[in-house]
């Protein structure tokens, strides 16, 4: 579906796409696309709607929106530039999204994404109150605290092909959520 407001706001671009709770098999690859897409100046969206096109001042993504015990939305959103329009923004974001579906990630960036993912596992145990909460959070949204210590095997098992797998099955029109929010 698609929805359009128009509000006090600059103009956003918003997609989101379902996908499964935490405790499904794929969650890893789904949070290596989003670290691919949406992760920081290095990710794909920020590169190509920000620093090349400049048709976006800021391209990220959530992978678990609202929440993500549950089935939820990958999101992706823009603000689009002074010069812009949603609808290109939308259109690269698109174009993005598409490649995950036919090309497959290079080793070297999927390599940088499961050093981020592994890396921000690990961080979260650096202190009592980091380790408590994240054993909590596991077993409470994946039903057994132990899940945190596969997650790290379940990173390190991802390949270009989960990649190519998850995004055709997941970036399709039926499975997508538009949203524009436009100026008044």
């Amino acid at each position: 579906g698609e929805v359009t407001m128009k509000l006090q706001s600059q103009p956003w671009y918003i997609e989101g796409y379902h996908r499964p709770a935490t405790n499904h098999p794929d969650n890893v690859i789904y949070q290596m696309i989003t670290s691919i897409l949406s992760d920081g100046r290095t990710s794909r969206l920020y590169q190509s709607l920000v620093e090349k096109q400049r048709i976006a001042l800021v391209a990220r993504g959530a992978g678990g929106y609202p929440g993500d015990k549950y089935p939820h939305l990958m999101l992706f959103y823009a603000l689009t530039a002074p010069n812009s329009n949603v609808d290109e923004v939308g259109a690269a974001l698109q174009t993005e999204i598409e490649k995950l579906k036919t090309e497959p990630v290079s080793q070297q960036e999927l390599e940088r994404v499961k050093t981020q993912a592994r890396a921000a596992l690990l961080r979260s145990l650096d202190s009592n109150t980091g380790m408590v909460s994240a054993l909590l959070s596991y077993e409470v949204k994946t039903g057994s605290w132990q899940n945190l210590f596969k997650e790290l095997d379940a990173i390190n098992a991802v390949t270009t092909e989960d990649i190519m797998r998850v995004a055709q099955k997941t970036f399709v029109a039926e499975n997508r959520t538009i949203g524009r929010l436009l100026p008044k």
